[in-house]
């Protein structure tokens, strides 16, 4: 095992193990435990109440407190699967209940992450597709000189929440401000409103304004993206011997999606916007079609629209990924819902990954672990 081997070992020896939840999160985590290389028995997902939950996730029954008490001891194991919101209620209620043995797993949570990176690991090797992973690529360089210019920036927006970590190990990021055109406001020093940009369509567009604004304006060999909650856990050094390698691009750990991506897709989401999506890659880019295809069937999609790159491979996908989502904004139109109304910036994320699964065999593409910044 590669990542979190001390809570994988807590997997593997305990005597007793169940899921708190029965809902996607719970789902996932269902799914990825039961999978090589873990291939753990779960005894069953324990809820508060049967109302509103499935009868059994995966193959696994659901049950409450009450049910599960001639099934489950004390000592059992259990992995608190949860979105993120619920999960101080839910860790309340298991021990209220008597269960003091959690491990807690929030969608985004770096744990989570790497639980899914092994799972994603043994599920490549075993399709013969190449895992790479950024810090083993590493060790065989020396950082004896700096041939290259990288940077990498983080997205920031001037209604973002107000964060509590010290994010001091990160001060070799260039902030750059997303949607500055659309506030008076100042928070960063770069602002995606200068030059060539699209910082106007920052609402539906996202952290894809800074990205527009990098692709026009930035001219380093090495180009990068993060979010002010969503940091890759790299360092100068690691920058440094990047540049010597022959790695093209560095990518987060991907999403896990239960059933698959496009189902998941179709029920968070407006399901037009996928089939539009879909309409683009067959008008614009009909050769990436099979990779379309595979990603809409498959478990796996890299979030976030995250990315370190080679310059060149940086503009290969921008001239691409720009006109695709031009004809997605012209066809969908505008959504009247908030959280809906982002989705040109959703769409994106399945875009990258459309990109690379058709390019997987001619970049090198290798993974790096993400850091994110819980409430």
């Amino acid at each position: 095992m590669y990542y979190a081997d001390d809570i994988v070992n807590k997997l593997n020896t305990a005597r007793s193990l169940a899921v708190f939840g029965a809902g996607i999160m719970a789902e996932a985590v269902v799914h990825c435990l039961q999978e090589k290389p873990y291939q753990l028995k779960l005894r069953c997902c324990l809820v508060s109440t049967l109302e509103g939950n499935p009868a059994c996730v995966s193959g696994i029954p659901v049950m409450d407190f009450s049910m599960a008490e001639q099934y489950l001891s004390k000592e059992t194991l259990i992995l608190v699967a949860s979105v993120g919101k619920g999960l101080a209620s839910m860790t309340d209620s298991l021990r209220r209940n008597g269960y003091d043995r959690l491990i807690p797993l929030t969608y985004e949570g770096d744990l989570w992450s790497l639980l899914r990176g092994n799972y994603y690991r043994a599920y490549c090797l075993e399709r013969d597709k190449p895992y790479w992973i950024l810090e083993e690529e590493l060790k065989k360089q020396k950082a004896d000189r700096f041939t290259s210019s990288v940077r990498i920036y983080t997205a920031k927006c001037h209604v973002d929440q107000a964060l509590k970590e010290d994010l001091s190990r990160f001060s070799w990021e260039t902030p750059i401000q997303a949607g500055a055109a659309l506030t008076d406001q100042r928070i960063c020093e770069v602002c995606d409103d200068t030059g060539d940009n699209i910082s106007y369509k920052n609402r539906q567009y996202c952290e894809l304004t800074a990205l527009y604004w990098i692709w026009k304006n930035d001219q380093s060999d090495y180009v990068g993206l993060g979010h002010y909650r969503r940091h890759f856990e790299v360092n100068e050094e690691t920058l440094k011997l990047l540049v010597r390698t022959e790695i093209d691009a560095v990518l987060t750990i991907p999403i896990l999606d239960v059933p698959s991506v496009g189902a998941v897709y179709r029920r968070d989401h407006v399901e037009k916007d996928w089939d539009v999506m879909c309409d683009a890659v067959k008008a614009l880019a009909p050769d990436y079609l099979k990779a379309v295809r595979e990603l809409e069937t498959g478990c796996f999609y890299y979030a976030y629209n995250m990315f370190i790159m080679r310059r060149p491979i940086l503009e290969s996908y921008c001239q691409w990924l720009f006109p695709l989502l031009s004809y997605c904004e012209t066809y969908c139109g505008a959504h009247e819902d908030g959280y809906q109304s982002r989705y040109i910036g959703f769409l994106a994320e399945h875009l990258m990954s459309v990109y690379f699964l058709h390019h997987e065999k001619d970049y090198k593409i290798v993974h790096a672990r993400k850091h994110f910044v819980e409430d």
